[in-house]
Parts: structure tokens; sequence; C-alpha cells
């Protein structure tokens, strides 16, 4: 039996690719999934980083370059075939997407990058969530600011002490930072000493700067610009609700599918959590989870 979350995007990407030249709506594809349109687009943006329509849009546009290709219909038929409503909502959408116009295309056809069906089955199991490989993403040099733990890791895996302290700290202490840069962005920041003792250091924090004003016991640390491997997971549940089945299975996939092919160029080993709650709810959580590949300058 497929996980309650792949199941549901499997659904909606079936539907959606399957009537891609009907007029969809959003009410009309949430109801063929059964869910929520409210509670689809969360999930959907989540996994994709799309929009659901937006999604449509870009796939019936990629779609639509074979009907440039090889046949001999006008740019008004294609764009009615594609439900675009007219030649110039047409015209628009695909200058957006390839900066040049279906008619210059299609007299000097040049590579383009699509947006290719979604492929749900590329996510993996993380206990009651599912998690996959993000991007790469560069990251500037920041600051954080929070209490310093060290957090033995054989006695974590059951005490869950790392995520206590977390769910601690955003609770009752990230309000005593005056002006952090976002309030309700969570950075859970974990190093590993050299050489290592058995036990890693977990820094439960928030996003600082210059005009910030963190108490004195609480430690700042600063981070330089790196090049980072980004994971999502996605659950439904609260974000401080993140089990340990789904803990272990997000380090299993990122250690032993994902980092065995990285080339990484690190001299030191950490990784941070970063949980923007504004995107999260009572019945949804998404965090992002980047690891460094390099050092940049």
């Amino acid at each position: 039996m497929d996980h309650y979350l792949l199941s549901l995007l499997k659904q909606t990407t079936a539907y959606m690719e399957e009537h891609l030249l009907d007029p969809l709506s959003l009410d009309e594809i949430a109801g063929q999934v059964n869910v929520s349109k409210f509670h689809l687009l969360r999930i959907w943006k989540g996994a994709t980083a799309t929009g659901l329509m937006e999604y449509v849009r870009r796939r019936r546009i990629a779609v639509s370059l074979g009907d440039l290709l090889h046949s001999r219909n006008t740019i008004e038929f294609i764009s009615a075939k594609y439900s675009f409503g007219s030649e110039r909502s047409y015209n628009r959408n695909f200058k957006e997407e390839y900066q040049t116009t279906p008619a210059k295309w299609r007299r000097n056809p040049s590579p383009v990058s699509i947006l290719d069906r979604f492929n749900p089955g590329l996510l993996s199991y993380a206990g009651e969530g599912l998690v996959f490989f993000n991007s790469i993403r560069v990251l500037p040099s920041f600051a954080i600011a929070g209490h310093e733990f060290r957090i033995p890791v054989m006695e974590n895996a059951s005490t869950m002490e790392a995520t206590q302290r977390g769910i601690h700290f955003f609770q009752h202490e990230r309000t005593r930072i005056v002006n952090p840069q976002h309030k309700d962005v969570y950075i859970g920041f974990t190093s590993v000493p050299e050489p290592f003792d058995g036990s890693t250091v977990y820094q439960p924090s928030l996003l600082i700067n210059a005009g910030s004003l963190v108490p004195p016991e609480m430690k700042i640390r600063h981070l330089r610009p790196h090049k980072y491997g980004v994971f999502t997971y996605i659950g439904l549940h609260r974000p401080e609700e993140l089990s340990a089945a789904a803990l272990q299975e997000i380090w299993r996939y990122i250690f032993e599918v994902w980092m065995p092919l990285a080339e990484i160029d690190i001299p030191e080993t950490f990784s941070f959590e970063w949980v923007n709650y504004a995107k999260c709810s009572k019945s949804y959580c998404e965090c992002d989870l980047y690891f460094p590949v390099s050092v940049l300058g």
C-alpha cells in the first residue's frame, strides 16, 4: 500500500497529465483527489517547488513544443488545443518560459530547458513523511544565535534530546533575541567535533544580523559562504512531532544514497535544519536540511 502523501502526489500528477488539454481548475483537481485545495497546494508546493496551476501551465507549454515541431497547425490552433484561451495568452506564457515567441522558436528551434513530468517515485519514505533531494544551493555568509548543547549520539536516538532542546528554544527562548532576521525561521545547527567523542554539538538558533540584540549567555556563530546540498522533508504533522523513525530514515537517505555520490570538499563536518514555521501548521511540516558541499571564497 502506498504511503498516503506519495499516493496523493501520484494521483494528482496522473490526473493533471491526463487532462492537460482540458480547462483544468484548482477546485477540480482537488476534488478529483479528495482533499481541500489549500491542503493540496501546500503539499504540492513543498514536494515540487512549483504552484499547482503553474505546473499545469508550464507542462502545457513544454508538451506544445512537439506540436510546433511536428504539426502544421497554426499558433492559434495550438493555443486553443492546450487551453490557453487565446493566442495572446499562449504567446505571453511561452515567452515567459523560453524568452522567445512560439513562432520564432518554430522557425528556428533551439535547445530549451523544460519542466518535465513530475516523478513522485523519486521521493523516499521517511517515517510518516517523505524526503527528497531538493537542489544544490549557495548561501552567502550568515550568523545564528542560540544556546549550544553537547548531545550524546546513541542516547539521542531514543531520548530525542536535540528535538526537545529545539522545541524549548523555539517556544520559550527565541523571543529573548531582539530584532532577529526572521523570527519564524528556526535553524537547528549540528557540528561533529574532531576527534569524534560520541557526541555532537547542537545549537537551536535564529538567524541574526547587525541590528539584532542577543542575550549574553547565547552563542553567536558565523558561517562562511558555502555550497550546500539541500534536502526537503514533508509530513502531515507539526514540525515538533518529527519522529525518531523519520529522522533515522532522513539520515540514512542522505548518508547512504547521496553522500557516496557527492563530491564533498570541506574541512569541517556540520549541517543544519531550516524550518520556516510560516509554511507549517498543526497538520503540515516542511523542513529543509542543508549539508555543505564546499566552501566558497
